[in-house]
């Protein structure tokens, strides 16, 4: 029987080098050898050009809309990042209104309506680089100012950084 899945394995090793133009197919193998040899899936999946996390991830989009051909294009339109968001919510009478808030909005965006926030329409980001001791201040200044942690990051940071901002002001 390993004899008839090594094929299948080294597809799918193909195909994660192909990742972001193959993530359907991929997602579609990768659940197949969850099902039938998942040490082979557990071996792929442990690589670092994949990933756990982006291997059970693919797998679960394989599950929502695996097996229709006909959306296939549209999916990859989208990209594996929004599905992701929006798999574990569709149903079969949901699934079209969520693929279109998938394609009418960004990540950001689509991952806050997801969790049932406004959208930050025209919004802008920035990214900060801070030693350790500023970043401990940082961490000070949002739990004060009405952030909270989550994981290794904060819910409500931009509120809590204009409220630190707007006490340090003049």
């Amino acid at each position: 029987m390993k004899d008839e899945l090594e094929p299948l394995f080294f597809e799918t090793l193909l195909l994660i080098s192909r990742f972001n133009d193959k993530f359907l197919e991929l997602g579609a193998r990768l659940r197949q050898l969850q099902e039938t040899n998942p040490d082979d899936f557990q071996e792929l999946i442990s690589m670092p050009q994949l990933g756990r996390r982006k291997g059970y991830y693919l797998v679960e989009i394989d599950r929502v809309f695996g097996g229709n051909e006909q959306l296939g294009p549209r999916l990859n339109k989208i990209g594996w990042t929004k599905l992701v968001m929006i798999a574990k919510h569709v149903t079969p009478d949901n699934r079209e209104h969520l693929l279109k808030l998938a394609e009418a909005h960004n990540v950001r965006n689509l991952n806050a309506i997801m969790r049932g926030d406004t959208p930050i329409i025209d919004g802008r980001s920035i990214v900060l680089y801070f030693t350790a001791e500023q970043f401990a201040v940082f961490v000070d200044a949002m739990l004060k100012n009405g952030a909270t942690k989550n994981g290794e990051g904060f819910i409500g940071k931009e509120a809590a950084v204009i409220a630190a901002l707007e006490k340090g002001s003049p």
